[in-house]
């Protein structure tokens, strides 16, 4: 899941006494102990602060993108009652103590839900797929006027990409793109092609896109701990891509690198999302799939991609290509 891939921008590395003068409106007086540079995150960087007291706090520096903050602070902020997440406890997007604007959360205890999945203990991967898809339900519950993307305040700019035309336009320019086809070349833009135009008539009947999509739902993003009565989830982090959606752009994110033939977590993590309330439509799996598609072409779409990155993200093009016909059946049975 995303090992090794490269970062897109630099990590941002701040000293103690930046840190301490940045937060003393937080911290009054309190000392910082130590900094450490949490791992994870390709774009923005997390620095755990400890202060002499022993609290400890996670400062998110966004580089140079202050909307993606606002948009995450108030996401978070409206979430916080419902889904598990940091608190956010101190902003600072003004650029006038520190070059970059930043997020102050409290500090959430877990382990990535990733290390489950390496670890493969399938029992306890079945207990955190019910408390996933529960969650999800939750976060998809929260609904906005129209599709499209927040401003500060969570104000919609309406941008609507539902349906088969709408996937097509969207899909080819990308994959047309040079920057594209320099990385992948013209025999994969030509497979890619040939899927979307046999099968964008099934984004014709999605339901919902007006829903709260996290946008980035993996579980690199998803904290869990193991309690006396089972799996829970801890904490939900990285909101800045949120948006309003169709809740297929999670599913097809979660399920991005499950191996449909052997999955002991696909079956209880979408009962439970819809025991606990999630639709989903008939060819719900198919239809996600062809979602994350336009978000996979994305990533391939760069000028600098990054060596690791761009075979990862080719691999999983390629999975679902020559997957397709078997997520029919999937779907078909749950």
């Amino acid at each position: 899941m995303k090992r090794g891939w490269e970062r897109s921008k630099p990590l941002i590395i701040p000293d103690h006494s930046t840190v301490s003068s940045l937060l003393q409106p937080f911290l009054k007086g309190k000392e910082v102990l130590k900094l450490e540079m949490l791992s994870g995150g390709l774009s923005n960087s997390n620095v755990k602060i400890t202060l002499v007291t022993g609290e400890c706090y996670v400062l998110r520096i966004y580089n140079g993108e202050i909307m993606k903050g606002q948009v995450e602070r108030k996401v978070l902020q409206l979430v916080e009652d419902t889904v598990p997440v940091p608190e956010v406890l101190y902003s600072d997007f003004s650029l006038s103590t520190y070059e970059y604007p930043v997020i102050l959360l409290s500090w959430i205890h877990g382990d990535q839900l990733s290390e489950m999945f390496d670890k493969k203990e399938e029992e306890k991967l079945i207990q955190a797929a019910h408390e996933t898809g529960r969650h999800l339900a939750a976060i998809h519950t929260f609904q906005f006027s129209s599709p499209g993307f927040f401003d500060e305040e969570l104000n919609v700019h309406p941008l609507d990409l539902s349906g088969a035309e709408s996937f097509i336009h969207m899909l080819e320019k990308i994959i047309t793109d040079k920057p594209f086809l320099q990385n992948s070349g013209t025999e994969m833009a030509e497979d890619i092609s040939r899927l979307a135009r046999n099968h964008a008539h099934l984004l014709d009947h999605t339901g919902n896109h007006t829903s709260l999509v996290h946008s980035d739902f993996n579980p690199l993003n998803i904290l869990i701990k193991e309690a006396t009565d089972g799996i829970q989830v801890t904490g939900i982090l990285d909101w800045e891509f949120a948006f309003s959606h169709s809740p297929l752009i999670d599913i097809g994110n979660m399920l991005r690198y499950e191996d449909v033939h052997q999955s002991s977590f696909i079956k209880p993590f979408i009962s439970s999302y819809l025991k606990h309330g999630g639709k989903l439509p008939q060819n719900w799996l198919q239809q996600a799939k062809l979602l994350d598609m336009v978000a996979l072409c994305d990533l391939a779409n760069k000028e600098n991609c990054g060596q690791v990155r761009l075979l990862d993200t080719q691999r999983l093009i390629r999975k679902t290509l020559n997957e397709w016909e078997v997520y029919a059946g999937i779907q078909a049975h749950l």
